[in-house]
């Protein structure tokens, strides 16, 4: 079950990396610095606390993973945007992936954990939907402007 979380939640971040690959051209810096932390940072800790309950044993490799994955995401979809939210991802994404492996070895039962921070990921998703949808919104409303200003002058 464990293993058909951590597969759920990988393709969850890629597609929600694609979402922002496909709209990149709509964000403003600061939209793209708020998607690449919220998945840096949801992506580290939701695969960290997976993977520290896989590698109970080894509490080092678990937050090694964890602030890998977290780290790359972070950039990748920064990157897409610009520089300062990659780097703003980068961090995010070394923060959540350095806290969830240390929570989850802390907990005796951290399925109940894992689930809220699932619902927790799928949300903030839903919100980032909606801030692309208005950053979308505000791009076109600006382009119309900018249309009627040039037309005017025409």
């Amino acid at each position: 079950m464990l293993f058909l979380n951590l597969i759920f939640l990988s393709l969850v971040t890629v597609g929600s990396i694609l979402y922002t690959y496909k709209n990149r051209s709509e964000l403003a810096c600061m939209d793209g610095m708020i998607i690449a932390m919220v998945l840096g940072a949801m992506s580290s800790i939701s695969l960290g606390m997976n993977i520290q309950v896989y590698l109970v044993a080894d509490l080092q490799l678990a937050t090694i993973i964890a602030v890998a994955i977290g780290m790359a995401v972070g950039f990748i979809t920064g990157k897409l945007v610009s520089l300062t939210a990659s780097i703003e991802g980068v961090m995010a994404g070394v923060m959540g992936g350095l806290m969830s492996p240390m929570l989850g070895a802390m907990l005796s039962h951290p399925l109940g954990l894992i689930w809220v921070l699932d619902f927790a990921y799928i949300f903030v998703l839903i919100l980032i939907v909606l801030l692309v949808k208005e950053a979308r919104q505000a791009f076109l409303e600006e382009a119309m402007n900018v249309e009627k200003k040039t037309s005017s002058l025409s």
